[in-house]
């Protein structure tokens, strides 16, 4: 039997690393940003099939470590009218794995929230953490607004959301427009499982409820570029991620040049009204692109 996707990806995975639930005042690097995905066996399971899928965090989609089940805050399978709460969940290898068997034929999103993690820290280094986190735009729309400004320190809370299409069985209600409310997300205008190489993906990016225009996504193919799966297909190349912005209505268009599971990552951040901290939301969504027409 052929392995899957997930496993075939688990060969390159590094060693885990310890997570760090509290941080004080200090400098926030580069090499301290990891990104936490979601990923499929599959993007096509069988009718009354039980979905799998593993989680992993990394700094090179989809390669990583595993994430301990104590981290997961909430994981759900959510349909065009229906949720489920993914209750299997295990460390297998170098992955999180989770196991849920959809109510019906129809296509899904798995979501899954971390627990958060909260810092203080200096406006510098909140300001650090964000663009090392993929929220450069984030970053510079907070020196804009002169948010930090006269502050001598902050508290910020930062939570990963990880997302992922899938279809069970042919055909069935569609799901890919359906809100997760996360408090980032990836919102398809046009189905990704109707897409190829050679079309562009319209996707709304929503950020606590709201559009968000001019936010920065980083986008890319799988880097593997041996692994292959029933539904998905190699990368052509490695290490072709874009850097993008939404327009002005808060929708990206992506170019889709690899048939592969594909990765969008971005980093949001927002206050609730009258909270003290800062919330930094960081979100990744997962979907597969077939082959030309």
């Amino acid at each position: 039997m052929r392995p899957s996707l997930s496993h075939r990806f688990a060969r390159v995975g590094r060693r885990a690393v310890a997570p760090v639930l509290l941080a004080t005042i200090g400098v926030v690097s580069t090499a301290s940003a990891h990104d936490f995905w979601v990923i499929p066996d599959m993007f096509v399971f069988r009718a009354d099939s039980v979905i799998h899928a593993s989680g992993r965090a990394g700094t090179r989609f989809p390669v990583g470590t595993p994430v301990q089940p104590t981290r997961v805050a909430d994981a759900r399978l959510i349909g065009a009218t229906t949720q489920t709460k993914i209750t299997q969940l295990s460390v297998e290898g170098s992955s999180l794995r989770l196991h849920e068997k959809a109510p019906a034929a129809g296509q899904y999103v798995i979501a899954v929230t971390l627990t958060s993690t909260s810092t203080r820290s200096t406006p510098a280094n909140l300001l650090r953490f964000l663009r090392a986190e993929g929220g450069a735009a984030e970053a510079a729309r907070l020196e804009k607004e002169n948010a930090l400004v006269g502050q001598d320190s902050v508290v910020y809370q930062a939570t990963s959301y990880a997302t992922a299409i899938v279809e069970v069985g042919r055909g069935g209600p569609r799901a890919f427009a359906v809100s997760t409310g996360l408090p980032l997300e990836f919102i398809p205008v046009n189905d990704p499982a109707h897409l190829h190489v050679g079309d562009t993906l319209h996707v709304k990016i929503v950020g606590n409820g709201k559009a968000v225009p001019g936010i920065g996504v980083f986008a890319g193919p799988a880097v593997d570029t041996t692994a292959s799966a029933s539904g998905a297909a190699p990368a052509t190349a490695a290490n072709t991620s874009l850097v993008l912005s939404a327009d002005g209505n808060g929708v990206l268009h992506l170019p889709l040049t690899s048939a592969a599971a594909w990765n969008l990552r971005a980093a949001y951040v927002y206050r609730h009204s009258g909270a003290p901290e800062w919330r930094i939301a960081r979100a990744t969504y997962v979907f597969n692109v077939s082959a030309s027409h």
